[in-house]
């Protein structure tokens, strides 16, 4: 049987209000949360799959149980190892931490165990892992100066302590290979849909871990309510310094300092001619990738996908607009222009459709396997940006990492990295726990489905809005008044009496 051993005098780390454990375990406001279930595994610290307890038995003639100890030799020349045995030396019984000890190939080049179709988790995180303003926030301890613990919207800081320990470990120097456990289960509790060992889309997961970093590190603790402005009429660079302001009254944190950027939508009903404009704020760009385009002989190339992007279209019935004209949803025509661009710009292939079947009327998935070429480094989207250009931070983007799928759908197949290690400037593969160096060109497949780019030159915070306001002398924190240059007021709910 399989018993508990609990281990004693447990070191820690402590950053403000929030403790690391070397336990798996972490902290908040003195209070200690652990992954359930506990780690009652036999684990194969040099493979991918993780067994249930029990699976490495076998009946001896009386019929008593054995364990059958294995031995793995990972590489020609390489000493076998022994690895169903657990921590303490006794078969059977106590914990074994599922990470194995070692020199990474590189400072933060570290493999993470596959815990059962969790290779889309280990293909975000390896890329988010070598966004280096991010990943300082996160073991300088800042974080924790600003963990936003009773925020209605986030994790009571869970998540992101329980990435900051995950980020902890793999820059230790101690590890080649990790189990994302305690972050897997701590994200699952949170979200129902990732609480299995289901396989998932990559970039569902991106957006849902960007967002739930954000939110526990949200710098605003009371959110007022904000009305959306709209922006007809107006000059653009006032709607849009304006929308910013009203973003930064319900968030304002690291993730919006260096991955948020603003997108101007302009929308026209057909029947009545009334127009809509706004500026919505976005940290993905979802690209469409429309093969008929394609020249015969020709690849497709993400500067056809970007302008695909921004070319007009006109909604259909699902997305349908309300005209305040013609009181009733309409098909509008809609075209899209970048304002900003942030820091850190994540593209995101679309690769993945849904059709309907004309005798079934079914749904189908298919994807699109055809490979985009993606620039590694001069990503130039200057004649995209539509807003004020800083020449010291302009918007021309070098990759660093690069998510990547093969399968026939998003929710099957397998999830690998190509990244470009922050700190030795080189190219590494991640296949969960296996780690190889690479290109940046190997990357350029037709699995490439996530694209992560860093500015090139210098850094605009919030997208470079910061330096636009400050030119202008414009409080971003200040009161939102109606002037006279068409500014208007934050409006509250009236309380009912």
């Amino acid at each position: 049987s399989i018993c508990t051993v609990k281990r004693q005098n447990i070191p820690t780390n402590t950053l403000g209000s929030a403790t690391i454990n070397d336990s798996d375990s972490v902290s908040v406001s003195g209070e200690t949360f652990v992954p359930q279930p506990p780690f009652l595994r036999w684990v194969n610290l040099y493979g991918e799959e993780i067994c249930e307890a029990g699976t490495h038995m076998k009946i001896e003639a009386d019929g008593d149980l054995a364990v059958v100890t294995l031995r793995y030799e990972y590489e020609a020349g390489r000493k076998p190892v022994e690895i169903m045995k657990s921590w303490n030396g006794l078969y059977g019984q106590g914990l074994v931490k599922e990470a194995l000890r070692g020199l990474p190939p590189a400072p933060g080049a570290v493999g993470m165990h596959n815990l059962g179709n969790s290779c889309f988790l280990n293909s975000i995180v390896q890329c988010l892992n070598h966004i280096d303003p991010l990943t300082q926030y996160f073991l300088g301890g800042d974080f924790a100066k600003e963990l936003n613990t009773k925020n209605p919207l986030g994790s009571g800081g869970r998540v992101a302590t329980a990435y900051a320990t995950l980020l902890k470990e793999i820059w230790s120097g101690d590890y080649s290979a990790l189990a994302p456990r305690l972050l897997k289960q701590t994200v699952a509790s949170f979200a129902p849909q990732f609480n299995n060992s289901f396989q998932h889309d990559s970039q569902e997961f991106c957006q849902f871990l960007m967002d739930g970093l954000h939110e526990d590190c949200n710098r605003v603790k009371e959110k007022p309510y904000v009305e959306e402005l709209e922006g007809f009429g107006m000059e653009d660079e006032k709607a849009a310094i304006e929308t910013w302001r009203k973003h930064l009254l319900r968030h304002d944190s690291i993730i919006v300092d260096r991955c948020q950027g603003m997108h101007r939508s302009h929308l026209t009903c057909p029947s009545c001619g009334r127009e809509s404009i706004k500026f919505d704020v976005f940290s993905t760009i979802s690209l469409p990738l429309v093969l008929e385009d394609k020249g015969l002989g020709n690849a497709l190339e993400v500067e056809d996908c970007i302008e695909k992007f921004l070319e007009g279209e006109q909604l259909d019935d699902l997305n349908a607009w309300y005209c305040p004209s013609c009181k009733k949803h309409v098909c509008a025509l809609k075209m899209i222009a970048l304002w900003s661009v942030p820091d850190i710009l994540i593209l995101h292939l679309k690769r993945f459709q849904f059709n309907h079947c004309a005798v079934s009327n079914n749904l189908l998935r298919s994807k699109i396997d055809d490979t985009v070429k993606f620039p590694v480094d001069g990503l130039d989207l200057r004649k995209h940006v539509l807003g004020p250009i800083d020449e010291d931070a302009p918007p021309v983007y070098n990759l660093f990492g690069v998510s990547e799928h093969v399968g026939p759908t998003a929710n099957s197949g397998h999830y690998t990295a190509t990244v470009r290690n922050s700190k030795d400037g080189r190219w590494y593969r991640y296949n969960d726990a296996h780690v190889g160096e690479t290109t940046g060109d190997a990357a350029v497949t037709g699995g490439a489905y996530l694209l992560f780019y860093q500015r090139a030159k210098g850094s605009a915070r919030w997208a470079g809005m910061e330096k636009v306001m400050n030119d202008r002398s414009i409080d971003p924190y200040g009161g939102l008044e109606t002037d006279q240059d068409g500014f208007t007021a934050v409006k509250t709910k009236k309380k009912k009496k």
